[in-house]
């Protein structure tokens, strides 16, 4: 082959770079893979059949060797790149009097792909793995999970980091070979979220939990439970709306800021809000509590307590429990029975008390806090009293024994120090707690509505407390009718039914109205 054929064929062939040719062979240096690799393959010409030992040899000895291909390479620009050890490898198997397989001779340098850009959480997400956290001594709480972080207002989230360039290659003729930057990582703002900063900083707009979907950062103010409450969920304690559409068994506790909705039925458990809660029927067994800052509405309540500042409606009956509302109480279809019911705006019920039932007791028109807060310092007071009298009269025999000559008289003087010591901290203390019961007199909250009305029956021994009167009913009473305290002559009003929110007051006033125009008549 001419030299000039071998230049036709390298411009028609764009992956041929060289072809040397000989006598004895034929030498061909081939680009692959986009220029990145350069292809040694060497064809022996001169003979017909395949060469013997003595005839490779000698070509491999005159003809071609390490320093005269690494020549050849540079000859096309090919230095950097080149691997001395596989060109000598290739020229050492024509001195064994072998011809050598298709070598790659120079390699290029291969682009590094930049590393893609990533999210960076700060904060636990549902959905997550569950993590138990031990407490300050060491011991782990298996039924706090910390299954997602409890997200506030303005609280980082998490950092987009920006994709990385990419390092560039070269092809084995040392031409650039640019590197892919790296893919961009893209989340969206979902509800709940903010993105700062050019777009890199993600910040909650709303308290509440995180959850990303489909690279859709939100933060909920609502936590959704689709069954019950198991050891898989763990006690609820959650920064928004917790609604759970199942059971919740004993001794799993619930707490949410914003709300509770529970569908199924509610065991021995402590409940929570600083809004409403709405619950099937709860069995406490003296020892489930319901602490609400809103509204509580159930089907049942069994041996519960309620501390509620706002309505208390039961659809079906409430049994021995402990029940005080800052709003109403009322069983309208159902009994109240057994236990105690404290409501500031009237109480009302189908039934109250049951035969051989606990006592019940019943008391409308109290703002419950503050009479807990005075019978607090009441029997404080009662307390300090006895504490007042008991050191007194510890005091008496050692001022006498000071006026006598005694050996003891140095201890007697320290053990009298002591108990004037306390003394004095006894009398401040009991003038706090007067002027705490001077200052906090019970009040006349806006609602108040000392008013019980009960549609079938009120039964006997049910000790009710209206207003300055308390009274345990001696006889059963057939309803309905609406019960008040006489305010003029004492004891209580049987009168005709009236709808709850028309006050006791109002009543009150309007009777006696009523007999000063009859006085006056007569």
């Amino acid at each position: 082959m001419t030299a000039s054929d071998s230049d036709s064929n390298i411009q028609q062939d764009p992956d041929l770079l060289a072809v040397s040719e000989t006598e004895s062979y034929r030498l061909t240096l081939r680009f692959a893979r986009e220029q990145m690799e350069c292809i040694a393959t060497i064809e022996m010409t001169s003979l017909e059949s395949p060469p013997s030992s003595e005839s490779a040899q000698a070509v491999g000895a005159t003809l071609l060797n390490p320093s005269g291909l690494m020549a050849l390479l540079r000859q096309h620009n090919i230095t950097d790149t080149t691997d001395k050890a596989a060109v000598n490898s290739f020229c050492s198997s024509l001195d064994l009097g072998q011809v050598p397989p298709p070598t790659v001779v120079a390699c290029g340098i291969e682009p590094q792909p930049g590393t893609d850009g990533w999210f960076e959480l700060l904060v636990k997400v549902s959905g997550e793995d569950h993590e138990f956290v031990p407490d300050e001594k060491g011991r782990i709480d298996l039924k706090r999970l910390n299954a997602y972080t409890e997200i506030e207002s303005e609280q980082k989230l998490g950092v987009i980091h920006p994709p990385e360039p990419g390092i560039p290659g070269c092809t084995v003729q040392g031409h650039i070979v640019a590197a892919p930057a790296g893919k961009p990582r893209n989340i969206i703002a979902g509800e709940g979220v903010l993105f700062k900063y050019n777009g890199r900083i993600a910040f909650s707009t709303c308290s509440g939990r995180a959850i990303i979907e489909k690279d859709r950062l939100s933060v909920v103010d609502q936590l959704v439970i689709p069954g019950n409450v198991d050891v898989s969920i763990g006690d609820i304690d959650f920064n928004g709306f917790v609604e759970i559409k199942g059971d919740v068994p004993d001794d799993f506790d619930v707490r949410s800021t914003k709300g509770i909705k529970i569908g199924g039925h509610v065991g021995a458990c402590h409940i929570e809000s600083r809004g409403s809660i709405d619950i099937g029927a709860m069995a406490g067994r003296e020892i489930g509590h319901i602490f609400c800052q809103g509204n509580l509405r159930a089907k049942y309540l069994n041996q519960v307590t309620v501390l509620c500042y706002g309505d208390v409606d039961i659809a079906s009956e409430i049994r021995y429990s402990r029940i005080k509302a800052t709003g109403h109480v009322q069983v309208e279809r159902g009994f109240i029975i057994g236990g105690e019911v404290v409501a500031l705006k009237g109480i009302s019920a189908a039934t109250i008390g049951a035969e051989a039932a606990n006592r019940t007791l019943i008391t409308a028109g109290v703002y419950f806090p503050d009479a807990e807060r005075f019978a607090y310092l009441e029997k404080e007071l009662i307390t300090n009293k006895l504490q007042i009298k008991s050191i007194s009269a510890a005091i008496q025999p050692l001022v006498q024994h000071l006026r006598k000559d005694s050996p003891y008289l140095k201890s007697a003087r320290v053990r009298l120090q002591v108990l004037n010591d306390q003394l004095d901290r006894l009398y401040l203390q009991k003038t706090a707690f007067q002027a705490e019961l001077a200052a906090s007199m019970p009040q006349c909250p806006a609602g108040m509505n000392p008013k019980i009305n009960v549609y079938k029956r009120l039964k006997e021994g049910v000790v009710v407390s209206l207003g300055g009167t308390r009274e345990q009913i001696s006889m059963d009473r057939t309803g309905p009718f609406s019960l008040i305290e006489n305010t003029r002559e004492g004891g209580l009003r049987y009168l005709s039914l009236t709808s709850l929110p028309v006050t006791a007051m109002e009543i009150e006033d309007q009777l006696l109205q009523a007999e000063e125009q009859n006085s006056e008549d007569s």
